[in-house]
C-alpha cells in the first residue's frame, strides 16, 4: 500500500511518468478517473487536476489503464 510520507493525491508529472504519455494525456486520465471515482464514491474528495493516490494505484498501476 501507499507510504505513509507520501502525498495523499498523485499529480500530472507521476502520472506522465508511470503511464509514459504526454501532459495531455496524463491530464485526460486523470479527469475520467475523477469521474469514475465520484461515481463509485459519493462523498470522494476529488481536486482537478490530481487523483487520490490509493485509488490511482489500484485503478491503474495493478490492473493496467
Amino acid at each position: 500500500m501507499a507510504d505513509k510520507n507520501l502525498p495523499m493525491f498523485v499529480g500530472v508529472d507521476q502520472v506522465q511518468y508511470d503511464v509514459g504519455c504526454s501532459r495531455a494525456k496524463a491530464y485526460d486520465i486523470i479527469k475520467k478517473l475523477n469521474v469514475r471515482l465520484q461515481a463509485e464514491h459519493p462523498k470522494a474528495i476529488v481536486v482537478a487536476g490530481k487523483i487520490n493516490r490509493i485509488y490511482y494505484e489500484e485503478a491503474c498501476l495493478k490492473s493496467g489503464i
